[in-house]
């Protein structure tokens, strides 16, 4: 093909992409229906260079990165849809795929944080409201409100069972403490104890030995005072004067012999 022939292709290619301003835009909707989420979200951001304002180029890049996946940034893109607030239709439109990416942020983060998740869903209903509030026929969007709305409930239900049964755990932990803490004392206690006992002992004895003493008690191997005095007691009754001496001489007779034959 000669130059000529080719300056004469390129001009007609130019020449229809400049009569057709939105071929890019029916592109990115072709690869859209195709499944092509990737090439078609690309294909979107490039329209929007041309069309920044255009709300239906926001909407599709908004559907487009919902059906990657990317919830974030299609919340991102429906934000940036134009005149939603004077066109009814619309903001249904935006405030349901919004509902949706935010519910689906929430179920994301429901096994990690929960407490995220909760606000997400929070997000998503008020999303709900605003399509039900401009589209009060969305049979979708009540549906999915009350399905949330569900969601929530379980959610904060099963969070404040959490809570209890930590409560639970941690007084039964402080219990446990407690109740170590009283037999490490007990423990320390009872070291201590034998010196003790021992001193207490030696008291008690020598207490015992100083009331002995004092009372006339008997020791080892002596005689209390009680005992020494009834025993002179009683020696000096057996005792004989010698007065009695004579007169047991003089009363006493002289025994006869006994006869062994």
């Amino acid at each position: 093909m000669s130059g000529r022939a080719l300056a004469a292709v390129a001009l007609a290619a130019v020449s229809v992409g400049w009569l057709d301003p939105h071929a890019t835009a029916r592109e990115a909707s072709r690869l859209y229906a195709a499944g092509n989420f990737d090439d078609a979200a690309g294909k979107y951001n490039e329209a929007l260079v041309d069309q920044p304002d255009s709300p239906l180029l926001h909407f599709n890049l908004g559907d487009t990165l919902y059906r990657q996946g990317k919830f974030t940034d299609a919340v991102n893109a429906l934000q940036q849809v134009p005149g939603s607030d004077t066109d009814p239709a619309r903001t249904a439109r935006v405030a349901y795929n919004i509902g949706n990416a935010k519910y689906r942020l929430g179920q994301a983060a429901e096994g990690s944080d929960p407490k995220a998740a909760l606000g997400l869903y929070a997000e998503a209903l008020a999303a709900y409201r605003r399509a039900i509030g401009a589209a009060p026929d969305d049979a979708d969007a009540k549906f999915n409100h009350e399905f949330v709305e569900k969601k929530m409930a379980d959610l904060k239900k099963k969070l404040e069972e959490q809570q209890k049964q930590q409560e639970q755990d941690q007084q039964q932990q402080d219990r446990q403490n407690q109740e170590q803490a009283k037999q490490d004392q007990q423990g320390e206690r009872q070291k201590e104890r034998p010196d003790g006992q021992q001193q207490d002992q030696q008291q008690q004895q020598q207490q015992q030995q100083a009331t002995g003493a004092q009372a006339g008690e008997k020791q080892d191997g002596q005689m209390s005072k009680q005992e020494a005095a009834a025993l002179l007691d009683a020696q000096r009754d057996q005792e004989v004067r010698p007065d009695e001496v004579v007169k047991r001489l003089q009363g006493a007779g002289v025994a006869e012999p006994a006869e062994d034959w």
